[in-house]
Protein backbone atom coordinates (compact mmCIF):
# COMPACT_ATOMS: atom_id res chain seq x y z
CA UNK A 1 0.00 0.00 0.00
CA UNK A 2 1.16 3.16 -0.87
CA UNK A 3 1.32 6.07 1.66
CA UNK A 4 1.00 9.71 1.17
CA UNK A 5 1.86 11.35 4.60
CA UNK A 6 2.29 14.71 5.80
CA UNK A 7 5.28 16.43 5.81
CA UNK A 8 8.05 16.48 8.71
CA UNK A 9 7.13 18.46 11.32
CA UNK A 10 3.32 19.81 10.20
CA UNK A 11 0.79 19.78 12.94
CA UNK A 12 -2.09 18.22 11.91
CA UNK A 13 -5.73 18.06 12.98
CA UNK A 14 -7.70 15.20 12.78
CA UNK A 15 -12.17 16.10 13.59
CA UNK A 16 -13.99 13.25 13.46
CA UNK A 17 -17.86 13.91 13.21
CA UNK A 18 -20.07 12.28 15.38
CA UNK A 19 -23.65 12.48 16.50
CA UNK A 20 -23.11 12.82 20.26
CA UNK A 21 -19.77 14.22 20.18
CA UNK A 22 -16.91 15.70 17.72
CA UNK A 23 -12.92 14.04 18.32
CA UNK A 24 -10.19 15.97 17.39
CA UNK A 25 -6.53 14.51 17.38
CA UNK A 26 -3.74 17.23 17.37
CA UNK A 27 -0.53 15.17 16.05
CA UNK A 28 2.18 14.83 14.13
CA UNK A 29 2.95 12.19 11.38
CA UNK A 30 5.77 10.90 9.75
CA UNK A 31 6.74 7.78 7.20
CA UNK A 32 7.55 5.87 10.70
CA UNK A 33 4.98 7.15 12.92
CA UNK A 34 2.36 9.03 14.47
CA UNK A 35 2.53 11.69 17.63
CA UNK A 36 -0.38 12.87 19.17
CA UNK A 37 0.00 15.89 21.23
CA UNK A 38 -3.81 16.48 22.13
CA UNK A 39 -6.94 14.54 21.88
CA UNK A 40 -10.06 16.30 22.90
CA UNK A 41 -13.80 16.02 22.56
CA UNK A 42 -16.35 18.29 22.11
CA UNK A 43 -20.00 16.98 22.89
CA UNK A 44 -23.09 18.48 21.17
CA UNK A 45 -26.37 18.95 22.07
CA UNK A 46 -28.94 16.88 21.99
CA UNK A 47 -30.20 16.78 17.89
CA UNK A 48 -27.70 19.54 16.92
CA UNK A 49 -26.15 16.65 14.63
CA UNK A 50 -27.36 13.63 13.20
CA UNK A 51 -26.32 10.99 10.80
CA UNK A 52 -23.56 13.09 9.06
CA UNK A 53 -25.93 15.87 9.19
CA UNK A 54 -25.04 19.00 10.48
CA UNK A 55 -28.54 20.18 12.07
CA UNK A 56 -28.13 22.83 13.87
CA UNK A 57 -24.97 24.85 11.66
CA UNK A 58 -25.11 28.07 14.09
CA UNK A 59 -24.70 26.43 17.40
CA UNK A 60 -22.90 23.71 15.93
CA UNK A 61 -20.19 26.50 14.39
CA UNK A 62 -20.28 28.75 17.40
CA UNK A 63 -19.27 25.59 19.84
CA UNK A 64 -16.75 24.55 17.93
CA UNK A 65 -15.07 27.68 17.29
CA UNK A 66 -15.09 28.39 21.02
CA UNK A 67 -13.69 24.56 21.89
CA UNK A 68 -10.98 25.34 19.19
CA UNK A 69 -10.01 28.53 21.01
CA UNK A 70 -10.66 27.66 24.59
CA UNK A 71 -8.23 24.30 24.07
CA UNK A 72 -5.88 25.90 22.22
CA UNK A 73 -5.85 23.93 19.53
CA UNK A 74 -3.15 24.95 16.28
CA UNK A 75 -2.57 23.06 12.70
CA UNK A 76 -1.21 23.82 10.01
CA UNK A 77 -3.92 22.13 7.80
CA UNK A 78 -7.24 20.02 8.75
CA UNK A 79 -8.48 16.69 7.97
CA UNK A 80 -12.32 15.39 8.56
CA UNK A 81 -14.01 12.03 8.96
CA UNK A 82 -17.89 11.48 8.48
CA UNK A 83 -20.30 8.78 8.00
CA UNK A 84 -23.74 8.67 7.48
CA UNK A 85 -26.39 5.79 6.95
CA UNK A 86 -26.84 8.02 3.76
CA UNK A 87 -23.28 7.08 1.71
CA UNK A 88 -23.62 4.55 -0.51
CA UNK A 89 -20.54 1.87 -1.00
CA UNK A 90 -20.82 -0.39 -3.44
CA UNK A 91 -18.25 -3.33 -4.90
CA UNK A 92 -17.59 -3.57 -8.26
CA UNK A 93 -15.36 -5.30 -10.62
CA UNK A 94 -13.38 -3.72 -14.17
CA UNK A 95 -11.19 -5.36 -16.32
CA UNK A 96 -7.86 -4.41 -15.47
CA UNK A 97 -6.89 -0.93 -17.67
CA UNK A 98 -4.84 2.20 -17.04
CA UNK A 99 -5.93 3.35 -13.53
CA UNK A 100 -6.35 6.73 -14.29
CA UNK A 101 -8.54 5.68 -16.63
CA UNK A 102 -10.83 4.17 -14.26
CA UNK A 103 -12.82 7.28 -13.13
CA UNK A 104 -14.21 7.92 -16.34
CA UNK A 105 -15.01 4.28 -17.04
CA UNK A 106 -16.83 4.61 -13.59
CA UNK A 107 -18.66 7.92 -14.40
CA UNK A 108 -19.82 6.55 -18.18
CA UNK A 109 -20.87 3.15 -16.21
CA UNK A 110 -22.58 5.12 -13.02
CA UNK A 111 -26.18 5.01 -14.05
CA UNK A 112 -26.06 1.58 -14.39
CA UNK A 113 -24.07 0.58 -11.01
CA UNK A 114 -25.10 3.57 -8.39
CA UNK A 115 -29.27 3.90 -7.65
CA UNK A 116 -28.27 7.52 -7.31
CA UNK A 117 -28.44 11.36 -9.19
CA UNK A 118 -25.06 11.61 -9.91
CA UNK A 119 -25.18 15.56 -9.65
CA UNK A 120 -26.15 15.42 -5.75
CA UNK A 121 -23.57 13.29 -4.56
CA UNK A 122 -19.23 12.80 -4.52
CA UNK A 123 -18.07 9.89 -6.05
CA UNK A 124 -14.92 8.04 -4.69
CA UNK A 125 -13.25 5.06 -6.19
CA UNK A 126 -10.60 2.82 -4.13
CA UNK A 127 -8.61 -0.50 -5.73
CA UNK A 128 -9.24 -2.73 -2.70
CA UNK A 129 -7.81 -5.64 -4.64
CA UNK A 130 -7.05 -7.56 -8.37
CA UNK A 131 -9.41 -11.02 -10.05
CA UNK A 132 -9.47 -13.30 -12.46
CA UNK A 133 -12.85 -14.00 -13.54
CA UNK A 134 -13.24 -16.32 -16.68
CA UNK A 135 -9.66 -15.93 -17.66
CA UNK A 136 -9.85 -12.11 -17.57
CA UNK A 137 -7.80 -10.36 -14.59
CA UNK A 138 -9.74 -7.94 -13.40
CA UNK A 139 -9.92 -5.19 -10.54
CA UNK A 140 -11.92 -5.30 -7.32
CA UNK A 141 -12.97 -1.29 -6.66
CA UNK A 142 -15.15 0.07 -3.71
CA UNK A 143 -17.30 3.07 -4.71
CA UNK A 144 -18.40 5.49 -2.51
CA UNK A 145 -21.35 7.96 -3.20
CA UNK A 146 -21.26 11.01 -0.48
CA UNK A 147 -23.99 13.29 -0.60
CA UNK A 148 -22.77 16.16 -1.51
CA UNK A 149 -24.37 18.23 1.04
CA UNK A 150 -22.96 16.30 3.47
CA UNK A 151 -19.50 17.07 1.91
CA UNK A 152 -20.33 20.50 1.17
CA UNK A 153 -21.69 21.31 4.76
CA UNK A 154 -19.08 19.46 6.64
CA UNK A 155 -16.03 21.76 4.77
CA UNK A 156 -17.94 25.03 5.28
CA UNK A 157 -17.80 24.76 8.80
CA UNK A 158 -14.53 23.64 8.51
CA UNK A 159 -13.61 26.76 6.71
CA UNK A 160 -15.91 29.18 8.81
CA UNK A 161 -13.79 28.00 12.02
CA UNK A 162 -10.59 28.64 9.76
CA UNK A 163 -8.64 25.08 10.32
CA UNK A 164 -7.83 24.90 6.69
CA UNK A 165 -9.52 21.96 5.31
CA UNK A 166 -7.50 19.95 3.02
CA UNK A 167 -9.44 16.08 3.23
CA UNK A 168 -12.66 14.89 4.47
CA UNK A 169 -12.82 11.04 4.48
CA UNK A 170 -15.14 8.49 4.93
CA UNK A 171 -15.28 6.30 8.45
CA UNK A 172 -14.47 3.27 6.98
CA UNK A 173 -11.45 4.04 5.25
CA UNK A 174 -9.86 5.49 7.85
CA UNK A 175 -10.06 2.63 9.72
CA UNK A 176 -8.64 0.79 7.28
CA UNK A 177 -5.69 2.91 7.24
CA UNK A 178 -4.99 2.82 10.53
CA UNK A 179 -4.78 -0.83 10.48
CA UNK A 180 -2.56 -1.12 7.21
CA UNK A 181 -0.31 1.86 8.71
CA UNK A 182 0.47 -0.72 12.34
CA UNK A 183 1.94 -3.87 12.32
CA UNK A 184 0.74 -4.41 16.15
CA UNK A 185 -2.56 -4.22 18.20
CA UNK A 186 -2.38 -4.32 21.92
CA UNK A 187 1.44 -5.45 21.81
CA UNK A 188 0.63 -8.58 20.53
CA UNK A 189 -1.49 -9.13 17.86
CA UNK A 190 0.10 -9.29 14.62
CA UNK A 191 -2.25 -7.46 11.91
CA UNK A 192 0.13 -8.37 8.72
CA UNK A 193 -2.19 -10.04 6.42
CA UNK A 194 -5.13 -10.42 8.94
CA UNK A 195 -8.90 -10.00 7.77
CA UNK A 196 -10.03 -7.42 10.58
CA UNK A 197 -13.64 -7.04 11.10
CA UNK A 198 -14.28 -3.02 12.50
CA UNK A 199 -17.03 -2.78 15.08
CA UNK A 200 -18.23 0.34 15.59
CA UNK A 201 -20.82 0.78 18.29
CA UNK A 202 -21.51 4.90 17.38
CA UNK A 203 -24.41 6.91 19.29
CA UNK A 204 -26.58 7.29 16.06
CA UNK A 205 -25.77 3.89 14.19
CA UNK A 206 -23.16 1.25 14.25
CA UNK A 207 -20.45 0.98 11.31
CA UNK A 208 -19.01 -2.93 9.96
CA UNK A 209 -16.35 -2.88 8.06
CA UNK A 210 -14.08 -5.91 6.97
CA UNK A 211 -10.36 -4.76 6.42
CA UNK A 212 -7.89 -6.66 4.80
CA UNK A 213 -4.09 -5.24 4.51
CA UNK A 214 -5.75 -1.95 5.13
CA UNK A 215 -8.18 -1.96 2.18
CA UNK A 216 -12.23 -2.65 3.12
CA UNK A 217 -13.32 -5.14 1.85
CA UNK A 218 -17.22 -4.58 2.61
CA UNK A 219 -18.68 -1.64 4.64
CA UNK A 220 -21.98 -1.35 5.96
CA UNK A 221 -23.77 1.07 8.13
CA UNK A 222 -26.56 -0.90 11.17
CA UNK A 223 -28.95 1.96 11.64
CA UNK A 224 -28.95 0.92 15.64
CA UNK A 225 -26.52 3.12 18.06
CA UNK A 226 -26.04 4.28 21.38
CA UNK A 227 -28.53 6.53 21.64
CA UNK A 228 -31.60 3.67 21.06
CA UNK A 229 -30.48 1.97 23.81
CA UNK A 230 -30.17 5.14 25.74
CA UNK A 231 -33.84 5.71 24.52
CA UNK A 232 -35.09 2.24 26.20
CA UNK A 233 -33.53 2.30 29.88
CA UNK A 234 -34.24 5.93 29.75
CA UNK A 235 -38.31 4.71 28.91
CA UNK A 236 -37.92 1.70 31.39
CA UNK A 237 -36.61 3.99 34.42
CA UNK A 238 -38.34 7.05 33.59
CA UNK A 239 -34.53 9.06 33.13
CA UNK A 240 -32.49 11.24 30.54
CA UNK A 241 -29.24 10.52 28.41
CA UNK A 242 -27.30 11.41 31.02
CA UNK A 243 -28.75 9.40 33.56
CA UNK A 244 -28.71 6.06 30.86
CA UNK A 245 -25.10 6.46 29.96
CA UNK A 246 -24.27 6.80 33.88
CA UNK A 247 -26.24 3.32 34.26
CA UNK A 248 -24.42 1.70 31.31
CA UNK A 249 -20.95 2.59 32.85
CA UNK A 250 -22.33 1.16 36.14
CA UNK A 251 -22.77 -2.33 34.72
CA UNK A 252 -19.70 -4.63 36.38
CA UNK A 253 -19.73 -7.75 33.36
CA UNK A 254 -22.63 -7.53 30.53
CA UNK A 255 -21.98 -11.75 30.52
CA UNK A 256 -23.21 -11.45 34.40
CA UNK A 257 -27.00 -12.00 34.25
CA UNK A 258 -28.36 -13.20 37.66
CA UNK A 259 -32.17 -13.06 37.44
CA UNK A 260 -33.55 -10.73 40.37
CA UNK A 261 -35.27 -7.78 40.84
CA UNK A 262 -32.74 -5.05 41.00
CA UNK A 263 -31.84 -2.36 38.92
CA UNK A 264 -28.73 -3.82 37.78
CA UNK A 265 -30.08 -7.03 36.52
CA UNK A 266 -32.74 -4.83 34.27
CA UNK A 267 -30.47 -2.56 32.94
CA UNK A 268 -27.90 -5.70 32.22
CA UNK A 269 -31.50 -7.54 30.46
CA UNK A 270 -32.23 -4.28 27.95
CA UNK A 271 -28.51 -3.93 27.10
CA UNK A 272 -27.69 -7.59 26.15
CA UNK A 273 -31.34 -7.47 24.35
CA UNK A 274 -30.13 -4.41 22.39
CA UNK A 275 -26.64 -6.20 21.30
CA UNK A 276 -28.00 -8.91 20.66
CA UNK A 277 -30.19 -7.33 17.84
CA UNK A 278 -26.88 -5.53 16.48
CA UNK A 279 -24.57 -8.64 16.96
CA UNK A 280 -27.63 -10.64 14.45
CA UNK A 281 -27.30 -7.59 11.91
CA UNK A 282 -23.41 -8.11 12.35
CA UNK A 283 -23.76 -12.20 11.71
CA UNK A 284 -25.34 -11.09 8.49
CA UNK A 285 -22.48 -9.15 6.75
CA UNK A 286 -20.03 -11.26 7.93
CA UNK A 287 -21.96 -14.53 6.68
CA UNK A 288 -22.15 -12.27 3.44
CA UNK A 289 -18.09 -12.21 3.37
CA UNK A 290 -17.29 -15.49 4.67
CA UNK A 291 -19.72 -17.33 2.12
CA UNK A 292 -17.82 -15.58 -1.04
CA UNK A 293 -15.72 -18.80 -1.24
CA UNK A 294 -12.31 -20.54 -0.01
CA UNK A 295 -10.20 -18.07 1.64
CA UNK A 296 -12.58 -15.99 3.06
CA UNK A 297 -12.09 -15.78 6.67
CA UNK A 298 -12.32 -13.29 9.47
CA UNK A 299 -9.10 -13.40 12.17
CA UNK A 300 -9.96 -11.22 14.30
CA UNK A 301 -12.75 -8.16 15.13
CA UNK A 302 -11.74 -5.10 17.20
CA UNK A 303 -15.33 -3.21 19.04
CA UNK A 304 -14.94 0.71 19.50
CA UNK A 305 -17.22 3.38 19.94
CA UNK A 306 -19.15 4.64 23.12
CA UNK A 307 -20.38 1.35 23.91
CA UNK A 308 -17.24 -0.59 23.94
CA UNK A 309 -16.54 0.43 27.00
CA UNK A 310 -19.47 -1.62 28.66
CA UNK A 311 -17.10 -3.88 30.65
CA UNK A 312 -17.09 -7.41 28.80
CA UNK A 313 -18.96 -6.34 25.80
CA UNK A 314 -15.33 -7.73 24.13
CA UNK A 315 -15.93 -11.22 25.55
CA UNK A 316 -19.83 -11.20 24.54
CA UNK A 317 -18.73 -10.47 20.90
CA UNK A 318 -15.96 -12.92 20.89
CA UNK A 319 -18.58 -16.02 22.41
CA UNK A 320 -21.63 -15.07 19.97
CA UNK A 321 -19.32 -15.11 16.55
CA UNK A 322 -16.52 -17.30 17.81
CA UNK A 323 -13.99 -15.11 16.42
CA UNK A 324 -11.31 -13.57 18.88
CA UNK A 325 -12.87 -9.98 19.70
CA UNK A 326 -10.69 -7.36 21.54
CA UNK A 327 -10.89 -3.30 22.37
CA UNK A 328 -7.99 -1.44 21.28
CA UNK A 329 -4.94 0.01 23.64
CA UNK A 330 -2.19 0.75 21.65
CA UNK A 331 -0.68 0.29 18.19
CA UNK A 332 3.07 0.11 17.74
CA UNK A 333 3.58 3.22 15.28
CA UNK A 334 1.31 5.58 17.46
CA UNK A 335 3.01 7.35 20.32
CA UNK A 336 0.33 8.42 22.58
CA UNK A 337 -1.63 6.91 25.70
CA UNK A 338 -5.25 7.73 25.22
CA UNK A 339 -8.84 5.87 24.53
CA UNK A 340 -8.32 4.49 21.21
CA UNK A 341 -11.46 3.02 20.96
CA UNK A 342 -12.89 6.62 21.23
CA UNK A 343 -10.45 8.32 18.63
CA UNK A 344 -9.40 5.65 16.11
CA UNK A 345 -11.47 6.69 12.97
CA UNK A 346 -9.76 10.56 13.93
CA UNK A 347 -6.02 9.04 14.51
CA UNK A 348 -6.67 6.84 10.69
CA UNK A 349 -7.75 9.96 8.77
CA UNK A 350 -4.12 11.38 9.33
CA UNK A 351 -3.05 9.10 6.90
CA UNK A 352 -3.43 9.64 3.31
CA UNK A 353 -3.60 6.67 0.66
CA UNK A 354 -2.54 7.43 -3.58
CA UNK A 355 -5.20 5.07 -4.41
CA UNK A 356 -8.17 6.97 -2.89
CA UNK A 357 -9.13 9.03 -6.13
CA UNK A 358 -12.31 11.12 -7.05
Amino acid sequence: MSLKLPSLNKKILSIDFGAYEIKLVEAKVTKKEITISKALTLQLPEGAYFNGKIIDEDMVLYRFKEFIKENKVSMDKSYGVISSSDIITREISLPKVDKDEIASIIEYQLNDILPINPREYVIKHMIIGEEVIEGVEKYRILLLGVPESIVFNHLELMEEAELKPEVLDYQGNSMGKLLGFNNYINDNYDINSSVIASIDIGYSNSKINIIKNGYIEISRVIDLGAKHLCEQIGSNFNCGLEEAVTRLKEIDDINNLVEDQSDNYQIIYITRYFLNNIMERIEMVFRYYTTRGSGYSIDLAIIQGGLSNISGIDELFSNYFNIPTIKLYSLDKVNWEGDYSKFANAIGALIRVNEVNR
